[in-house]
Order: structure tokens, then sequence, then C-alpha cells
């Protein structure tokens, strides 16, 4: 019975808040296993919230809607009248506040319904983990984004307003490949581009690193499940920009 004892490993401890979004960055498989055991999501749940509002409370000022809109119609190829135009910016400047509420309930429903999708992908393939264990391990793995959306700050807080287009707010920070494809080029594949993104890539190496610490996944599964979600996420949204430009 002692050699059984002794065979056995002690359980990960658990982690406390600060610790974990710490060692997310200088120790996360330790990070992970501990999270698993105990798991917690708060604070990177926090940090988005408010980093991601202050970074688009910056970068709005900063983008003339107006060229937004006239770029927008010019690369769908259609026609479209001034008053049209004026119509619809009237409308989005009327509605901006409703846009805002909208874009930040999206946001943040989309921090647990994410988990929801790897969880699945994870029970699918043998996995014993709970729901909350893998939110834990979403919310950590989440905070490259974090990082980019702080590290944008600055430079919106550089550029006039009104002097961006939206595309070219979307490469202020330029970490992905889309923001050295040129305008003209076709929607799906300026979708692919921007996928290729630093922060993107660390998400994703963390998710793996994450789901190997999951109870019941072998290697090869917690290795290529993230990866699989991940992939047909980026097809779905490049698929999606084929179709509306």
């Amino acid at each position: 019975m002692s050699d059984t004892a002794a065979a056995t490993p002690p359980p990960a401890a658990g982690i406390g808040a600060v610790e974990a979004v710490v060692g997310t960055f200088t120790k996360p498989s330790d990070t992970f296993g501990r999270l698993v055991a105990r798991p917690t999501w708060w604070l990177p749940f926090v940090l988005s919230v408010v980093i991601g509002t202050l970074a688009y409370a910056v970068a709005l000022p900063k983008i003339d809607v107006e060229r937004t809109i006239r770029d927008s119609v010019a690369k769908s190829g259609r026609t479209v009248s001034d008053a049209a135009i004026q119509q619809r910016l009237a409308f989005m400047k009327k509605w901006s506040n409703v846009f805002v509420a909208v874009g930040a309930v999206a946001a943040g429903a989309f921090f647990f319904v994410a988990p929801l999708v790897f969880w699945g992908g994870a029970r699918a393939m043998g996995g014993e983990a709970r729901y909350t264990q893998v939110l834990a391990i979403w919310a950590h793995s989440s905070l490259p984004f974090v990082l980019s959306g702080l590290l944008s700050i600055p430079l919106f807080l550089k550029e006039r307003d009104d002097s961006l287009t939206q595309d070219q707010a979307q490469r202020v920070l330029a970490s992905n490949l889309g923001a050295f494809v040129d305008d003209s080029a076709p929607a799906a594949l300026r979708e692919l581009a921007a996928s290729a993104d630093v922060f993107s890539i660390a998400v994703l190496v963390l998710l793996v690193l994450g789901f190997r610490r999951l109870p019941g996944l072998s290697k090869s599964a917690a290795t290529w499940t993230p990866i699989a979600v991940w992939v047909a996420a980026i097809g779905a949204k490049a698929a999606w920009k084929a179709v509306v430009g």
C-alpha cells in the first residue's frame, strides 16, 4: 500500500489569480496544471474588459467613419449615391452608443462561448475535463490578446482624429501579415493573412500547453484539438469575408 501511495503523484496545488496571470507568461505548463486543479478565470476576464474598453475608446475617435463607408462601397464594386452614404453615416452616428454596447456584450459572451467549443472538442477526443477547467485555460491563454490591446493604445494616441479608415485602424499594431497585404487583395485573402498574427499564434501555443494538462487527453489529442478548432474558425471567417467582401 505504501508503494502504491508513493507511486501516485500528489495533486497539483491551486494557484492565486495574480500568480496565474504572471505564470502564464513565465511558467505556462506548471501554471495550467495548477489551474486545472483549481480553476480561476475572473482576473483575465476583468483585464480583457478593461483593456479592451480602453483601447476601443482611444481608437474610436481616430476612425473616419465616412471614409470607411466610402472605401467599403468602392471595394464592393457597387454604385451607391452620395445621399445613401450620408444616410448610412447619420444612422451609424445616431446608433453608435448602441453598437458599442452590443459589441461589449458580444465580446463578453465570446469569452465564455469560445471555451465551450474547446470543451466540446476535448470531450469528443476522450478528455474528462470540466467546463470550468477549459474556461480557466482559455481565459489565461487569451492574455496575449490583452497584451496586444495594451500595446495598441500608445500607437493610436499618436494618430490624429478622423485620420484612419477601419481597415487602417486594424493595421496600426502591424502584428500580422494582413498589415502588409494590399487593400486591393481579395477580402478572404486579407482575412487569412490577418490570421497569421503574432498574438494569435501565442494564444494557440498556450492553448496547446493548457490542453496537455487536461485529464484523459492523449498528447496528440491535446495538441490537435485546439489547432483543429482554430483552423475551423479561420476558415469560417475567410469564407464569410469571401461572401460579404
